[in-house]
C-alpha cells in the first residue's frame, strides 16, 4: 500500500496526518452510596475529513442501564451506567476543518449525551446504593436437568426489586414452575422419598436466596428446612425448601430502601447478592448440633426398566439431626436483635435402583419379590417414565 506524504492507517484506509478527534465518554458511578459523573477522553487519529463519518458511526451508541460490577482494584462493588452518544456530523466536519486550517493538533467531537432509562440516579432514589449481603451454594454433581432448572429459576429473580416494607414471596417472584414454562423433570424431595418431578433444583435457588436474606439481617417470615440433610446445602441449618405453591419462602424488607436481587452463575456456583441501603450488620454462629441419629440402612429397589447388575443411586445416606443457628443483628441506630433458627432433619438411608436379578456383594439376589421397595412404588414409576 503506497502512502502519500506522512500517512496513518486507520479503519483500513491510508490517510494524510491531520488533527486528532477527541471524544469524551460519560459514565455515572455509584460507590459506597456516593455518585460521581466521569467523562473520559479518548483520542482517535484522523487523516482526512472522510474518516469522520466512519468514526462517528463507530462511536454512536444507545445508553446502557446501570449495573453492579466488582472493581478488583478497589475491592468493592460499584454501580455504573453509560450515557448514549449522538453526534452532529456537519458540525464535526466543520470543527475538523477549523483545526486543520489553524494547525491545531486536535478537536473535540460534538456529542449529545442521552441518559440511560435506569441510570445510577434511578437506583439511588430507590435506596439501592450498596451491597447488603451475598450467598453462594454449589451444585457440582447435579444432573443436567437439575442444573438447567436452578439456572433458569435464578435468572427469573435477577433484577427483582423488593420495595420497602414489602414481604418477598419466592413463589410469587418465581411464578409457575412447569413444563409449559420451560422447566425440566429432575429429582425432588417429596414427603418420605426422592422422586422425579418438574422443577427439581428449585430448592437450591430458594436456599441461596434465603441465605442472602438471612445474612443481610432481614426478618424471616416463612421458612422450612428439608426433610433430611442434603449435601448441596451444607452447612446444615441454613437451607430453605419450597414446594410451590404450598410451601413458600418469605422474608420482609424492613430496610430504609428497596432491595435489588442480582444473581450470578460461575461454573457450578450459584450466587445471590442483595443491594440496598445498609442500616445493619448481621453475624451468625456455626451450626450447633443439639442431637444426632444414625443414617438408615441402604435400600435397593428393583426397576424393571434397568438391566441386571446396573445401579442408579437416587438417595444418599444422611444422619438425622436437630440443628440450631444463632444470628445477631446490630443496627446503626444502636438496636440489637438476636434470633435462633432451628432445623430438624430425619435420618435418611441411601437408595439404589437396580436391575432385576442384580446380585449384591452379600450374595443376595434382588428380584421384584425380594427387594426393599415396600412403600417405595414411586421409585419404580420414575424409572419407567424416563
Amino acid at each position: 500500500m503506497k502512502s502519500l506524504g506522512v500517512g496513518l492507517v486507520w479503519l483500513g484506509l491510508v490517510a494524510l496526518a491531520g488533527p486528532d478527534a477527541i471524544f469524551y465518554s460519560q459514565q455515572n458511578v455509584m460507590e459506597d452510596g456516593q455518585i460521581t459523573t466521569l467523562q473520559t477522553p479518548h483520542r482517535y487519529p484522523i487523516g482526512g475529513i472522510g474518516q469522520i463519518e466512519a468514526l462517528i458511526s463507530q462511536l454512536s451508541a444507545p445508553a446502557k442501564d446501570a449495573a453492579w460490577s466488582y472493581d478488583k482494584a478497589k475491592q468493592k462493588w460499584v454501580m455504573v451506567d453509560e450515557s448514549g452518544y449522538a453526534f452532529a456530523l456537519a458540525r464535526a466536519k466543520e470543527l475538523y476543518r477549523q483545526a486543520l486550517s489553524s494547525h491545531q493538533p486536535q478537536f473535540t467531537l460534538p456529542v449529545a449525551y442521552t441518559p440511560a432509562q435506569r441510570d445510577v440516579f434511578y437506583f439511588y432514589q430507590l435506596g439501592i446504593r450498596q451491597l447488603l449481603s451475598e450467598a453462594t451454594t454449589r451444585f457440582a454433581g447435579s444432573s443436567n436437568e437439575r442444573a438447567y432448572n436452578l439456572i433458569r429459576g435464578a435468572s427469573r429473580l435477577n433484577g427483582h426489586i423488593i420495595p420497602p416494607n414489602a414481604v418477598f414471596s419466592f413463589a410469587q417472584a418465581i411464578g409457575e414452575v412447569s413444563l409449559a414454562t420451560g422447566y425440566k423433570k429432575a429429582f425432588v424431595i417429596s414427603g418420605e422419598q426422592t422422586v422425579e418431578g418438574v422443577g427439581g433444583g428449585m430448592c437450591q435457588v430458594s436456599t441461596t436466596v434465603f441465605r442472602a436474606a438471612y445474612f443481610a439481617g432481614l426478618p424471616i417470615v416463612e421458612r422450612r428446612p428439608h426433610s433430611y440433610q442434603v449435601g448441596y446445602y451444607r452447612p446444615a441449618g441454613l437451607d430453605a425448601t419450597v414446594f410451590l405453591p404450598q410451601r413458600d419462602l418469605k422474608f420482609k424488607n424492613d430496610t430504609p430502601g428497596s432491595i435489588l436481587l442480582q444473581t450470578e452463575v460461575q461454573g457450578t456456583n450459584l450466587t445471590f447478592r442483595f443491594f440496598g441501603t445498609k442500616d445493619r450488620t448481621a453475624t451468625w454462629s456455626a451450626p450447633v448440633y443439639l442431637s444426632r441419629t444414625p443414617a438408615l440402612p441402604t435400600r435397593y429397589i428393583v426397576s424393571p426398566a434397568m438391566r441386571p447388575q446396573s445401579f442408579q443411586q437416587v438417595d444418599f445416606a444422611a444422619e438425622g439431626a436437630q440443628v440450631r443457628v444463632t444470628r445477631t443483628v446490630q443496627f446503626t441506630d444502636g438496636r440489637k436483635l438476636t434470633d435462633t433458627l432451628e432445623s430438624t432433619y430425619r435420618p435418611w438411608g441411601a437408595v439404589w435402583l437396580v436391575g432385576p436379578g442384580t446380585k449384591l456383594r452379600s450374595g443376595r439376589v434382588l428380584t421384584a419379590e425380594t427387594d426393599d421397595s415396600k412403600g417405595q412404588a414411586a421409585y419404580t414409576t420414575l424409572t419407567q417414565t424416563h
